[in-house]
């Protein structure tokens, strides 16, 4: 697909190179993915990046994140997949602490009723969660100097 060079300008404008990924770094969704607009519409960044650098997306197919970066639009860690295939892909690898730290613990929690066999992995991410988050409070914010004898 051919894009207007203003267009294509306006998007690596907004692009990161890193060693692995190229990160984008303008408006993002809640859970990290990248959003462009362009010709009036809206569209995830990844998927424009895979048109521009690829070509054209059949109907029936998505743009698959091979790398775990939400954000990641380098086109060597972009592939087409079925919807179904995405979606178990998708549940394989998107899930980690910092997805924890942006509230998304209620879709950690859909996510163990949709794939129990990731369970183990989900359960690991929220007790870490929980035990780092004790640790951060522990003693209700007392050093062990200041600490009082009836604690």
């Amino acid at each position: 697909m051919k894009f207007p060079q203003k267009a294509v300008n306006r998007f690596n404008v907004k692009v990161s190179i890193t060693k692995d990924c190229h990160l984008w770094n303008a408006a993002k969704q809640k859970q990290g993915y990248g959003m462009f607009s362009y010709d009036g519409k809206s569209m995830p960044s990844h998927r424009f990046a895979y048109l521009l650098h690829k070509g054209n997306i059949s109907e029936n197919m998505v743009v698959h994140q091979t790398c775990e970066n939400n954000a990641c639009v380098n086109p060597e860690h972009l592939e087409l997949q079925t919807k179904s295939q995405n979606k178990k892909n998708y549940n394989s690898v998107r899930v980690s602490k910092e997805m924890i730290e942006r509230e998304s613990v209620k879709y950690l929690f859909r996510l163990k009723n949709v794939r129990p066999d990731l369970e183990e992995e989900i359960d690991n991410l929220l007790q870490y969660l929980i035990v780092e988050k004790v640790e951060e409070d522990d003693d209700f914010g007392f050093s062990q100097e200041t600490k009082p004898d009836y604690i």
